[in-house]
């Protein structure tokens, strides 16, 4: 395991070369719009709620719960409130060569993995209070940093994945997982370009013609698998970047909104404080 670097409010520790991360973050409020991973990962919360769209699926996360969110599947993560939570990033490619298996035929098996709440089979539930039990021992090696702790981190860590491969995964073969498909191609690409350009002024017609769509089929693709405009979520990114410079720094909040691109001042308002529930300026004053 490597060593643990220590920024704001959030400790993180990588181990097997980087095929496992941890975070810890606390933080008064956070919103991540559309996005994706390579990686399986985990939430766990260990205080507040927050809420999680995932595959156009709204799901509310409480306190002392997890999920599991299976690499390459676009979710949106917002905390309106004070909250506490562990992140675990898993490479795909390193869980594989960990669980694969062949068929009868020598086929390689290949899993899918899942975890919400809302959808465990009673049989599933014991194993599910047993993984949060297992997120809760990460807290007082994150606290108390005793001899040996990132060893036991580590050790958790893959207690936790075990249990995720034994009870809350599906196991098929390769040739039934479904390819992805050029929309969902597309959308991945669409995602990056705006995390790439959310400064400049990019407009529905810039983009549509840069990934060569009409606007109209455009607009249907994005808001059939992201679930808002692209002009919705084009000020949610803006947003996100604005929320962390305004809490990691003293500038001025206007200068802010001109770097990250935030030209509709009232929209602005109104959506940051839908998305953390205060105003900057107040936000600003109870963290730092």
């Amino acid at each position: 395991m490597q060593g643990l670097i220590l920024r704001r409010k959030e400790k993180h520790y990588e181990a097997q070369g980087a095929k496992i991360k941890v975070d810890y973050l606390t933080d008064h409020g956070q919103y991540h719009a559309a996005h994706w991973h390579n990686e399986l990962e985990m939430i766990y919360l260990l205080n507040g709620n927050a809420k999680i769209v995932l595959d156009g699926q709204s799901i509310q996360l409480v306190q002392g719960e997890f999920i599991v969110i299976d690499a390459g599947r676009i979710f949106e993560l917002q905390c309106k409130e004070s909250f506490m939570q562990i992140r675990v990033h898993i490479d795909k490619e390193f869980l594989a060569a960990r669980t694969g298996n062949l068929s009868g035929s020598g086929e390689v098996l290949n899993r899918r993995y899942a975890c919400q709440r809302g959808d465990l089979r009673h049989e599933q539930l014991e194993p599910f209070l047993q993984t949060c039990e297992l997120f809760r021992q990460l807290v007082p090696l994150y606290i108390n940093e005793p001899d040996g702790y990132l060893l036991k981190t580590e050790s958790i860590v893959l207690d936790i994945l075990y249990h995720l491969v034994q009870d809350f995964s599906e196991q098929v073969p390769g040739s039934a997982l479904p390819e992805i498909s050029q929309d969902q191609k597309r959308i991945r690409n669409i995602l990056e370009y705006i995390e790439n350009h959310y400064r400049d002024p990019v407009s529905l017609a810039d983009i549509s013609r840069e990934f060569g769509l009409s606007r109209e089929y455009f607009s249907r693709l994005f808001h059939k698998n992201i679930g808002i405009t692209l002009s919705e979520h084009l000020i949610r990114v803006r947003i996100a970047h604005f929320y962390h410079d305004l809490v990691t720094t003293d500038d001025p909040v206007m200068e802010l909104l001109e770097k990250n691109g935030l030209t509709n001042y009232k929209q602005f308002s109104r959506t940051f404080k839908e998305l953390y529930g205060y105003t900057p300026r107040a936000l600003r004053k109870i963290i730092l």
